[in-house]
């Protein structure tokens, strides 16, 4: 986080200084020392974010950030200032004004000179205490709660464990250990923290029912290693302690080579490699397993998704699932089973709170089987978050969920923190966290590489956030791709605890905070407020400077009653938001001061709570937002946008239904996501510049002719064409966007030759209502990198449809949807060969499956 935040100030002090700025020498030569001495701070910065909970480490990186910061909030003042003093002068009050702007400036440039005279001497006051405290020597001894960690770790490893809740995934990881497969193989289990990886794999190890291995060994790696320690241990576990001794002169390369010599010699193996937290870890040990066509196997746990799935090419992976409520209570009772009722009742409701997490629910239990009384059972109820976290009470669960965020880079971590924004159970948004992210500016312009942009960044740091188990997949699309996510209850406290630690960002709950609490504000620079938004903005109003806060988010609006002047006070106070998000806020109305929050980078705006015909109006103002770069709005609201839009040239995403005309400038080639415009005011566009649209959403409700302008969007690659009762003109245009990877075409398509002009990258295709009067299938088969095919209602009429020999050779999902007539399916050789899933709703009269499918079938 800390690191984060100095590699901006970094970036912007040298921004600042190659730029012909008319400020003095002496100001400009202090701007380069405090980006070089900043520069030499940073490397103690990245060592001491790991060790924060060392009170002298933690006071001192505080200190580095606030001046961090402070540079930042400098050079972003002066900044525009300078743009407002470059506003063109028209009239004769205008040209008093920049006379004004001129005497205004010369305050400035002293001002700036002065604040950063004042950062110098606090660099020194942070060099100096570096020395004092020692702060390098302490960072060079071993941090004495990573050992705890891996104590920790290891005692859970060679201890058995209780395991509710998993005997079906004991008895398919069983089978996969006890398969006839004579080659080795290796069995991943992956979830997040505290869901029982461990107790699970260790069960499977110590299980009678596994007779056949001659020999076992068992290991923990945990995040922090060393190869030659860890093929040690490896040895010791297959013969022994006292073996030991003989291992004391080998080197890494040596025991390479003795553990797979000792292995020939002992018949079918079972080793457990517990907690690895990268794959270089095995790649490294893996060729000291020998592949002896005897059954042997390899257990191997991790939080890492791609851990899991990279460690071998033939890999079994197994994802762990969180308990059911019943197998929670289970597990609960274990330990501090209630005698009386009222008991009961108090505890299924603590248990509920744990979500399924097999960790939380020990340390619940083991905080209550102490004391058995109704008065202490509703005291813990009463504060159970805090009992859940506190690290006198529960270390275990601190230290363990806390494992994964320590082991996040600096980027990742504030991505990770930034979710504290989201509502308990909230359903995340991805494409909308993604946009987020890049205008908190946790993911810059400045990362963007040859064929590699913000938006791709962004993505990768959520896969990584998915694959650490740190976001929960929570519903796919029909395609199989993640569409909305949540966070585990018990990790979204740690975010918002760490988020509000590390001054990343504040959440302030309606009627849960009083004026004394103003000092929660402090030093934050993005506020989340929940519910009404007015009892925060009198709480701000008496002490706290708005113009520090960088974002604001207003989040579960639950009041019908809205104030325009609530908005009007936001956009008076908040002059230097660069992140407004207003969509949970129900108004029909938006106000035209909108437009003076000339940073913003990302506006979320507030709509309607129901769906209505009428539109809302966009304020013309919206055109000085030159920094925009995300408009977004509510899904149940549609939108009129002001011919001003065409001066936004930062941009991206264009994310609002919206109604009306649309004025797309020449210079807005930004421009990578416009949902949703009717077909007549696409028309209108000349997308000659459009090179960079990455999504397109069209729809219309009359006759339309071509669709040959979207030819020149040749970095297209999510298409939607709604045409409700209307006919598609012609696909030919499509040919020529080399980049489509996802097509979903709802209306008429008279001609099946049509889908011969889908070029051959698609990779995702539904078709609704096209009313096809010949079998789609034989062209839709040659599309080679066709993987998921959905064909819904009134696609084709007919009763026959053929998959042709060698058809669909990357299709993995085929959804057919109320085909009412279609009686045969013929699937000739070798066609569907990757195919995984088969879902058929409402075809009635379709008996006989062949075998290619029925083998994929799913319950439909």
């Amino acid at each position: 986080m800390v690191d984060a935040i100095v590699s901006l100030a970094i970036e912007k002090l040298g921004a600042f200084i190659a730029q012909e700025v008319n400020i003095l020498l002496e100001v400009k030569d202090n701007l380069r020392w405090l980006k070089d001495e900043l520069r030499y701070l940073q490397s103690s910065v990245r060592s001491a974010e790991s060790r924060l909970e060392e009170e002298q480490i933690r006071n001192w990186v505080e200190d580095v950030r606030d001046v961090a910061n402070d540079a930042i909030k400098i050079l972003s003042d002066f900044s525009a200032h300078q743009e407002e003093y470059a506003a063109p002068k028209r009239g004769i009050l205008d040209r008093v004004r920049g006379c004004v702007c001129v005497c205004n400036g010369e305050v400035m440039l002293y001002d700036i000179g002065k604040e950063i005279e004042s950062l110098k001497r606090r660099i020194e006051v942070i060099k100096n205490r570096r020395n004092e405290y020692r702060i390098d020597n302490i960072l060079a001894t071993p941090n004495k709660q990573q050992k705890e960690r891996t104590l920790l770790r290891i005692t859970a490893i060679n201890n058995q464990v209780e395991v509710v809740g998993f005997e079906d995934d004991f008895k398919i990881l069983k089978a996969e250990l006890d398969s006839k497969d004579l080659a080795l193989k290796v069995i991943s289990i992956h979830g997040m923290g505290g869901l029982g990886k461990t107790s699970l794999a260790t069960k499977l190890y110590n299980s009678s029912e596994l007779r056949n291995f001659d020999t076992r060994a068992k290991v923990c790696v945990s995040n922090e290693y060393n190869i030659k320690d860890v093929l040690k241990r490896i040895v010791t576990s297959f013969m022994g302690a006292e073996y030991e001794q003989k291992l004391s002169t080998m080197d890494e390369y040596h025991l390479l080579q003795h553990l797979p010599e000792l292995l020939q010699s002992q018949g079918r193996y079972l080793v457990l490699i517990d907690d690895i937290w990268d794959i270089k870890v095995w790649d490294q040990i893996k060729i000291a397993f020998p592949n002896q066509k005897n059954r042997s196997r390899i257990i191997i746990t991790t939080r890492n998704k791609k851990v899991a799935e990279m460690a071998d090419g033939k890999c079994f992976v197994h994802q762990l699932r969180f308990l059911t409520e019943d197998e929670s209570w289970e597990l609960f009772c274990k330990r501090a089973e209630p005698t009386i009722q009222n008991l009961k009742k108090l505890g299924r409701e603590m248990v509920g709170k744990c979500r399924g997490l097999p960790l939380a629910i020990v340390v619940l239990s083991g905080l209550l089987s102490h004391n058995m009384s109704y008065e202490y059972w509703s005291k813990v109820k009463e504060h159970i978050w805090r009992h859940l976290k506190d690290d006198d009470l529960s270390p275990q669960i601190g230290e363990i969920l806390s494992l994964s965020y320590n082991d996040l880079s600096p980027q990742m971590k504030d991505c990770f923190l930034y979710l504290a924004r989201y509502p308990e159970d909230h359903v995340i948004d991805l494409d909308e966290l993604k946009r987020l992210w890049i205008a908190e500016e946790f993911i810059s312009e400045a990362e963007e590489g040859e064929g590699v942009i913000m938006e791709d960044l962004a993505e990768d740091c959520l896969n990584e956030l998915i694959n650490r188990n740190l976001l929960q997949v929570n519903d796919l699309r029909w395609n199989g791709q993640v569409q909305g996510c949540r966070v585990h209850d018990l990790v979204r406290d740690l975010a918002i605890k760490k988020a509000k630690e590390h001054k990343l960002l504040v959440v302030l709950e309606s009627g849960k905070h009083h004026p004394e609490h103003i000092h929660l504000l402090e030093g934050q620079p993005r506020h989340v407020i929940y519910n009404e938004i007015g009892e925060y903005l009198k709480l701000v109003e008496r002490r706290f400077d708005a113009l520090l806060v960088r974002s604001l988010a207003v989040v579960n609006y639950l009041s019908g009653k809205y104030e325009l002047e609530e908005m009007k006070l936001v956009c008076a106070r908040f002059k230097n938001l660069k992140v407004l998000d207003m969509t949970s806020v129900h108004s029909e109305v938006i106000p035209e001061e909108i437009g003076d929050l000339v940073h913003l980078k990302y506006l979320g705006l507030m709509g309607r709570e129901k769906y209505s015909k009428i539109p809302i109006d966009i304020p013309a103002s919206i055109g000085k937002l030159k920094k925009l770069q995300t408009l977004h709005g509510r899904r149940s609201t549609d939108y009129t946008v002001p011919r001003e839009i065409c001066e936004l040239h930062e941009l991206r995403h264009l994310a609002i239904n919206v109604t009306g005309s649309l004025n797309i400038g020449k210079h807005q080639t930004k421009l990578r996501t416009l949902l949703s415009i009717d077909y007549k005011e696409w028309m209108k566009i000349d997308t000659v510049n459009l090179t960079n649209l990455h999504t397109l959403f069209i729809y219309g409700q009359s006759n339309s002719y071509t669709l040959e302008s979207v030819a020149n969007l040749t970095s297209l690659q999510t298409f939607t064409l709604l045409f409700i009762f209307v006919e598609i003109p012609t696909l030919k245009p499509l040919s020529s966007c080399n980049r489509l990877k996802s097509v979903d075409l709802t209306g008429i398509l008279k001609d099946p030759s049509e889908l011969r002009h889908l070029p051959d990258s698609i990779t995702d295709l539904s078709l609704v209502d096209t009313k096809l009067t010949e079998d789609p299938m034989p062209t839709l088969g040659s599309l080679s990198n066709l993987t998921a095919l959905h064909l819904g209602s009134n696609v084709y009429r007919g009763n026959k449809m053929v998959c042709s020999e060698n058809g669909f050779p990357s299709l993995q999902i085929l959804i057919l949807y109320n085909f009412l007539n279609l009686e045969e399916l013929e699937v000739g050789d070798r066609a569907f060969p990757s195919l995984k899933q088969f879902q058929r709703f409402g075809c009635i009269k379709l008996k006989n499956i062949p075998v290619q499918l029925a083998e994929c079938l799913q319950n439909s």
